[in-house]
C-alpha cells in the first residue's frame, strides 16, 4: 500500500507540473493520433459497435450477426484490399479486433489473465493515406481508401492485475503500462477515479509528452468514455461523443467535425458526415437494402444497392454493392461508383475452422 501511494503521489506532482514539462517535451507526431483510454473501453466492453465516424466503405453490419445474443468466434471481412478480423476467446472477450482511425486503422491483439485482467497487447497500425504520386490527383470521396500499408508497431506490457473499474482495481494509479516501438521505450500511467480516466504519457527520458483526461459513464456491462481533454505539444484537443437510450454513438464530435447517426434497432437509418449524409434502409430481416446519398461530397453516386449470399443462418456472407446514379434524368446503374464486393467468413465457437 506504500508503495501504491508513493506513485499516487508522484503522478499527482507530475500532473502539476505539466505545464511546465508540456513547453519542454516535443510530442511525438505519432502519438497524436492514438490514444488508449478508447481501446481499453472497447477491450473491456467485449463489443465493436459501428460508430459514425467509421470509414465509409466499411459495412455497418460487418461485426454483427442477426442473432444479437451470439458471439461467434470469429467474424472477419475483405474486400481483396482490406481485410479486418474479430476473433474472441472461449470467455467472449476480444483478443483480435480492428480500431478505425482517421487516417487508416489499428489491428489489436490482446491477452488476458484468468481474471480478465489485460496482460499483453499489441497495435500494429495501418495507413490508408495516399502516396505522393496520388496527391496530385483529386480523390473521390465515395471511393474506397487505397490499399492500407504497416506503419509501426506497439507491443505493450500491462502491470499485474490491470482492470479498471473492477473489484481487482482499488483506484488511484496504477503502475505504469510499457510500450515498445523499434528502439524506443514509452511508459503510461493510467489513473483511475470513480469519475475520469487519465491517461499520460512519458519517454524514456522522462519528458511528458501527452496527457489525456477522460470523462466517463458507468454502466451495468462497464464503463463509456463520454469525453476526451487531449493535451500535447501541438494545443489542447477535445472529442465528444453522445450515446442515445440504447448505447449506440449517436454523434462524434472531433477537431471541428461532427459524424452522427440516428438508429432504430440498433442499426444506423440515417448517417450525416461533415460533406455527405447517407440514409440506410433495412429489411424485416435486419440485412442493409439500400443506401441513398446526398450532400457536397455526392459526385456521381446517389445511390447504393446490395446483393447478397447468405449462410443457413440467414447471415450474409457475400455482399455485392451496385451503384446508381441519375443520369438524363433518371436512376441508372453506374459501374464506375460502385465501392466492389465483400465477403465475410464467420465461425461459431462449436465449429471447426477449416
Amino acid at each position: 500500500m506504500n508503495k501504491r501511494r508513493k506513485t499516487m503521489l508522484l503522478v499527482l506532482l507530475l500532473f502539476i507540473a505539466f505545464p511546465a514539462a508540456s513547453q519542454e517535451a516535443e510530442a511525438d507526431e505519432k502519438l497524436n493520433d492514438f490514444l488508449l483510454i478508447p481501446i481499453l473501453e472497447t477491450v473491456f466492453s467485449g463489443n465493436l459497435r459501428w460508430r459514425p465516424d467509421w470509414p465509409v466503405d466499411i459495412p455497418p453490419d460487418g461485426f454483427s450477426i442477426l442473432k444479437e445474443n451470439v458471439q461467434p468466434e470469429i467474424i472477419e471481412i475483405s474486400n481483396g484490399d482490406q481485410n479486418y478480423v474479430v476473433r474472441r476467446d472461449s470467455e467472449g472477450r476480444l483478443v483480435e479486433f480492428p480500431f478505425f482511425l482517421s487516417n487508416g486503422y489499428a489491428k489489436v491483439e490482446a491477452s488476458y489473465s484468468a481474471q480478465g485482467a489485460l496482460k499483453e497487447m499489441s497495435v500494429i497500425f495501418f495507413s490508408s493515406e495516399p502516396d505522393e504520386a496520388d496527391t496530385e490527383t483529386e480523390e473521390d470521396p465515395s471511393q474506397p481508401d487505397a490499399a492500407q500499408s504497416e506503419q509501426r508497431v506497439w507491443n505493450i506490457t500491462f502491470p499485474a492485475e490491470f482492470l479498471p473499474y473492477s473489484e481487482l482495481s482499488p483506484g488511484g494509479s496504477f503502475p505504469p503500462l510499457t510500450i515498445f516501438q523499434d528502439d524506443e521505450i514509452f511508459y503510461v500511467f493510467i489513473f483511475e477515479s470513480p469519475l475520469f480516466l487519465t491517461e499520460t504519457w512519458y519517454n524514456s527520458e522522462g519528458e511528458m509528452l501527452v496527457f489525456c483526461k477522460a470523462i466517463v459513464d458507468h454502466e451495468y456491462d462497464g464503463w463509456r468514455v463520454r469525453y476526451l481533454q487531449i493535451h500535447d505539444s501541438e494545443d489542447l484537443r477535445f472529442v465528444d461523443y453522445f450515446f442515445d437510450s440504447g448505447g449506440n454513438i449517436t454523434e462524434v464530435q472531433i477537431e471541428g467535425m461532427t459524424f452522427s447517426a440516428v438508429y432504430r434497432d440498433r442499426r444506423p437509418v440515417f448517417w450525416q458526415l461533415p460533406d455527405l449524409q447517407y440514409e440506410l434502409q433495412w429489411d424485416t430481416q435486419g440485412i442493409l437494402t439500400v443506401i441513398k446519398a446526398a450532400g457536397e461530397a455526392v459526385d456521381s453516386v446517389t445511390e447504393y444497392r446490395y446483393e447478397y449470399e447468405r449462410d443457413a443462418a440467414g447471415n450474409w456472407i457475400k455482399r455485392q454493392e451496385n451503384a446508381y446514379g441519375i443520369r438524363f434524368g433518371v436512376l441508372a446503374p453506374y459501374l464506375p461508383g460502385s465501392r466492389g464486393t465483400w465477403e465475410r467468413r464467420i465461425i461459431f465457437f462449436d465449429e471447426v475452422e477449416q
